[in-house]
């Protein structure tokens, strides 16, 4: 991700310059994991339709979920941001002001999808992220998602997906890279082993804040669900009533009850 606006280009960190044209196709880039990995999608019924019904993965702009920390950047590195800022002179056009502003900025251009690693259900995500005993969490893999997904319709710097590094803002040391802000979060949400999807639309040519909601991004969901749990909790007729949606949706995968699976 580049600098802010029409400054220079090297101060006191390393800010990348964005060369590519930000208008291009981007292909989605998996980095440190394979294929094979189980993942796990909690949700209540209402979001499943609409995942069904529009036939993609949801990608949220990260100032609309829960965590208002999502993408900060570590004490280390703003304070070096913030430095730099300092030192551009009154002049300067740009129209992303100083490091809040900037991150303000990356924040309305980033947009992401929350997975959960594990080889089985987990009950403390049915817990949270369940919401109730209408809830179903989808099971996937991480080569399933790649295959299945078209990113033709996407634009923007990067889409990745990897793992979450679980570390305080206090313990990240220099600077790194403004996407790897997104895959940052503090200790204590370690428990969600989280695997995320990123699209990242920041433009250092053209910044704005004007950026949607989120965006779609197109999939084959019958190719990529290899199975649907029903809250461990919940009546048979919700069971039925999944079975049925799934049904006329043309998603025939293993539909069952879970069993609060354990961490």
């Amino acid at each position: 991700m580049g600098s802010a606006g029409a400054r220079p280009t090297r101060l006191k960190l390393d800010v990348r310059i964005v060369s590519r044209n930000m208008n291009a196709q981007i292909d989605m880039e998996i980095i440190d994991l394979s294929d094979d990995e189980m993942l796990w999608r909690y949700m209540d019924l209402s979001k499943f339709i609409s995942m069904l019904d529009s036939n993609a993965i949801w990608l949220a702009r990260t100032d609309t979920v829960k965590d208002k920390h999502e993408g900060r950047f570590p004490d280390d590195m703003k304070r070096m941001i913030i430095d730099a800022y300092r030192s551009f002179p009154d002049t300067d056009k740009s129209p992303v002001k100083d490091a809040d502003d900037f991150q303000d900025y990356l924040v309305k251009n980033t947009f992401i999808s929350c997975w959960h690693k594990n080889f089985d259900e987990n009950m403390v995500m049915w817990e949270i992220y369940g919401g109730n005993n209408s809830s179903i969490a989808l099971q996937t893999t991480v080569g399933k998602i790649h295959l299945n997904t078209d990113t033709s319709k996407l634009h923007g710097h990067s889409l990745i997906m990897k793992k979450i590094d679980y570390k305080n803002a206090d313990e990240i040391q220099g600077e790194i890279k403004y996407e790897e802000c997104f895959f940052r979060k503090r200790r204590h949400y370690a428990y969600e082993n989280e695997v995320r999807i990123s699209l990242d639309t920041y433009n250092r040519y053209s910044p704005t804040k004007d950026t949607p909601y989120g965006y779609s991004l197109p999939c084959k969901l019958g190719l990529i669900i290899e199975g649907i749990l029903a809250h461990p909790d919940c009546s048979d007729w919700f069971l039925k009533v999944v079975n049925s949606i799934c049904g006329k949706y043309g998603v025939h995968v293993p539909i069952r009850s879970g069993r609060y699976g354990y961490i």
